[in-house]
């Protein structure tokens, strides 16, 4: 790419600086102001740069535009994103790769872009060879192996209005390599001083979810799960519901602690609770939400995100209409729970194996005078006081539906226990702390033990539904 450099480019950055400090001295001129400046850095933009030389630009022109503001403040932001955009065009025309100094380039754009109104930044990143190129940086880590650049990049892709088929599969492609890093205490949540990626992560996720972006997951990840062969959308899944969930934790942690506005406490539940809405319980995903191991996860996500809700209302009376609206939001989300045929399995678990939430729950909302009429309530679980202990899961301790031995152990479990520990990264025996893989043979299903287990169920004179595995209590293994 060396021979396609502009060999006029440093006269051209040498006679911007010199200009700048003219115009510094003795202010602008009906022969040259600091709009002259910018307007020179653009054009530069157009020719083919090296990665130094558009960081120079980037800093003359940033400059211009600072002087420039003084003396007429309402032009800045629109010039601020426009500038960015001429730096990113010149590197997508390029087709550069970021690393090295590239990345420091790609970091002042997005520097700028966070610093621009989001009124304009619609109409700035939407040509189609730019959007390429954010997309192939974003999805490919040979392109771009710095993770955070390619996380930083959802300011901007969070602009456009809507992806392309084939946009999405990038958009999604990117996250799915990316999810390991996003951390929902340092990225989803707002955090004072710190640009956060909470606004730009969500508006993501939901226009997703608004086309048929996610259909193919869904599918896929039921498969996997159903076949025991647990990959990568069945982990991607996993790992969204997880961060929906714990973000909601680390908000209210927060706020008790006076680190996070209140308003800001209240944006997090309310986004929260419509990731929760749309990635477990619309219609295109209860199916795949509905079968072992993904069940238990959608479970402990609404008892996490619900139980977060209710302790932080006392802190945000001053937004007690809002509040109710997302009380009577997590209801909804009950109803559907409770009347999906689908989701029965879910409704068994949450009374057994989250009973104490439940009641806690209960009273609290009553006490509050805004009580879920949906909730479902807790039972005890005593199948296992007569059960012979082969029938029992080695890890939670509930009757097994579907049993399956672990190799490197010789323990066995429930299917479902299998498919949470399958979910994790990495995936490993809680017992011997080998490595659970889907195609080496770490496990096995056992069909006779499992229809012993049917017989001995058909045997029990219980009015209860059959017992729902529990969550496994598993280490969790953050990268």
């Amino acid at each position: 790419m060396e021979d396609q450099i502009n060999d006029s480019t440093p006269s051209v950055l040498a006679v911007a600086r010199q200009n700048l400090d003219i115009l510094s001295t003795h202010g602008e001129s009906d022969t040259l102001t600091y709009w002259d400046i910018v307007r020179s850095i653009l054009d530069l933009f157009r020719t083919s740069l090296s990665a130094q030389d558009v960081l120079k630009a980037l800093e003359l022109g940033w400059e211009g535009l600072r002087m420039k503001n003084e003396l007429s403040p309402e032009t800045m932001p629109m010039k601020r994103l426009i500038l960015a955009r001429s730096a990113t065009l010149c590197m997508a025309r390029q087709g550069v790769r970021v690393t090295g100094l590239w990345e420091d380039a790609v970091q002042v754009v997005i520097t700028h872009v966070r610093g621009g109104d989001p009124i304009f930044i619609k109409n700035v990143f939407t040509s189609n060879p730019l959007k390429q190129w954010i997309l192939t940086v974003f999805s490919d880590a040979d392109f771009c192996p710095n993770y955070n650049i390619r996380l930083d990049l959802l300011t901007i892709i969070s602009t456009w209005e809507q992806f392309e088929a084939n946009e999405g599969k990038s958009v999604l492609s990117g996250l799915m390599q990316l999810s390991v890093y996003l951390d929902a205490d340092e990225h989803l949540v707002p955090n004072a001083g710190v640009p956060s990626l909470e606004v730009p992560w969500f508006d993501v996720m939901c226009k997703l979810s608004k086309g048929d972006h996610l259909n193919e997951i869904y599918k896929k990840a039921l498969i996997q799960m159903e076949t025991l062969s647990v990959g990568g959308e069945a982990r991607w899944l996993n790992r969204v519901v997880e961060l929906v969930s714990a973000r909601t934790d680390v908000a209210k942690k927060r706020l008790a602690v006076g680190w996070l506005r209140a308003s800001d406490a209240l944006l997090v539940l309310e986004s929260s609770l419509v990731l929760l809405a749309i990635f477990i319980f619309s219609s295109r995903s209860i199916e795949t939400f509905s079968c072992r191991g993904l069940l238990q996860v959608a479970a402990v996500a609404l008892i996490k995100i619900t139980t977060s809700i209710v302790d932080m209302i006392p802190s945000l009376r001053t937004y007690i209409y809002r509040c109710m609206k997302m009380v009577h939001t997590v209801d909804h989300i009950l109803k559907v729970v409770i009347t999906c045929p689908r989701l029965q399995s879910l409704v068994s678990t949450l009374r057994k194996d989250h009973g104490e939430e439940l009641d806690r729950i209960s009273q609290h909302t009553y006490r509050m005078g805004i009580p879920l009429q949906f909730l479902p309530e807790a039972i005890d679980d005593d199948t296992t006081i007569n059960c012979p202990e082969r029938f029992v899961d080695s890890l939670t301790f509930s009757v097994m539906e579907a049993p399956v031995l672990l190799k490197t152990s010789q323990v066995t479990v429930d299917e479902a226990t299998l498919l949470y520990l399958l979910l994790q990264e990495p995936s490993l025996c809680p017992f011997t702390r080998t490595p659970l893989h889907h195609d080496d043979d770490s496990f096995c299903r056992l069909p006779d033990l499992q229809h012993e287990i049917q017989v001995w169920r058909a045997s029990q004179s219980s009015p209860d539904t059959p017992t729902s595995p529990k969550t496994p209590q598993v280490e969790s293994h953050q990268p």
